[in-house]
């Protein structure tokens, strides 16, 4: 036991002398050095923590209860029994659920996930069957499944899953990525999660699934000439759809982007009102509150279109200064990434920065007429459970990953590998 603590004081005395030594680097930096300082001992006070992605988390979620009290407002005092608190209750109640459940699992060690890779991918799948067998139906669409009153979304937590069992994959099997036969297991999780999502339908979230855990495997070294067959597929698929107009209306919603005002009062009703909440912001917007599409002209203002609102009433200046929040925080993620003590914290952090930029993406998109309407939410904003707490526990991951880089972790991924 004395051999075992003498060796332990060893190590954090050479921890010790490699920060002096780093800190007396940065006398000589002026402002960097202050600021670095700054960052290091507000980061201490954080528990290790990127603060600043802790903290712009949090700032998300409170605008997003703000904008989805606003946004749903209307629809909430038009009902046969006015209840005017209630996007504002429940979404708040999402948010600080969240939190906690950010919380727990910046707690968790990430290497641990190595161990639960194949867990997730039964429970990710046997959750998309199941919604399918006993799973709730609304719009014309099955993907929820009813929990204590509560709404579950399977396919959102599909992400976060598959997140985790992509990373796990790559670190356990790293020479896999680099043939063909070796990405099998990969592209067949790869089909099931998008076949059995497609069935709901939902093509908007079976396709960001397939492009999470194809970024992954491109950061973790794949041969790009691997996905030629599977793009290709992906290419025909389209065309399919819109030469042959099958079911689901994928054929007018992969068109009518193009023009929505042609078919104002059919498929692009949702896309032209967007469009139309967002002119009528302008520069300044109309004020907080003051949207005139929420009141019975956007279908569902609170959910995925609700960037149009926020156009509306923050104007184009609100707009681009919420882009430009985004894209911070997806900066200090790929920064987490970049830092990350092993691969796995590499793929992991990385995972998260790409699930947050291509929902914001296509999000934009989709609501500027700039791609076929999708039923994808903007992150941390958008009125619902599921995606709040999928973000919120996929930032816990990204948070845990920049704490181990305080503790200067061990490179357990390596050695698993």
């Amino acid at each position: 036991m004395a051999e075992k603590m003498s060796a332990r004081e060893r190590r954090e005395q050479k921890r010790a002398m490699r920060e002096a030594r780093r800190l007396q680097a940065l006398e000589s930096q002026g402002v960097r050095g202050d600021i670095a300082r700054l960052n290091q001992r507000i980061a201490g006070n954080f528990g290790g923590y990127d603060y600043v992605v802790l903290v712009f988390t949090i700032m998300f979620s409170l605008f997003g209860v703000a904008m989805v009290f606003s946004a749903g407002y209307y629809q909430t005092i038009n009902i046969t029994n006015p209840q005017p608190l209630y996007y504002l209750t429940r979404q708040l109640f999402f948010a600080v659920t969240g939190w906690i459940l950010m919380l727990i699992v910046a707690n968790i060690d990430y290497h641990l996930y190595i161990k639960w890779a194949y867990v997730a991918l039964v429970v990710s799948i046997g959750l998309l069957v199941l919604v399918l067998l006993i799973g709730s139906t609304s719009h014309n669409a099955q993907r929820w499944i009813s929990i204590f009153g509560i709404r579950i979304t399977p396919s959102e937590l599909s992400k976060l899953f598959m997140i985790i069992f992509t990373s796990s994959f790559l670190v356990k099997n790293p020479e896999n990525i680099r043939s063909f036969k070796g990405l099998v297991i990969l592209l067949f999780v790869m089909a099931a999660h998008f076949l059995l999502i497609v069935r709901q339908p939902n093509l908007s979230t079976a396709i960001v699934i397939v492009m999470l855990m194809i970024a992954i495997m491109i950061v973790g070294g794949l041969n790009l000439l691997f996905m030629v067959l599977p793009l290709g597929a992906a290419v025909a698929g389209y065309f399919y759809i819109v030469t042959f107009k099958t079911p689901y209306h994928w054929y007018q919603r992969l068109t009518s982007f193009i023009d929505p005002f042609a078919d104002r009062q059919g498929d692009g009703y949702q896309v032209s009102q967007g469009l139309i909440a967002l002119g009528n912001g302008g520069l300044k917007g109309l004020g907080f509150g003051k949207s005139i599409a929420k009141n019975m002209y956007l279908p569902e203002p609170q959910n995925d279109f609700i960037l149009a609102i926020i156009g509306e009433e923050l104007g184009y200046i609100g707009f681009l200064f919420l882009m430009a929040a985004y894209m911070f925080l997806i900066f200090r993620l790929m920064m987490i990434a970049l830092k990350a003590k092993d691969r796995l914290g590499f793929y992991l952090a990385t995972g998260v920065a790409v699930m947050l930029a291509l929902q914001v993406i296509i999000n934009v998109a989709v609501v500027t007429s700039s791609m076929p309407a999708t039923g994808i939410t903007l992150p941390f904003i958008s009125y619902g459970g599921t995606s709040m707490w999928t973000f919120m526990m996929a930032t816990g991951i990204a948070l845990n990953v920049s704490k181990r880089q305080q503790k200067n972790a061990p490179e357990l991924a390596g050695k698993a590998a």
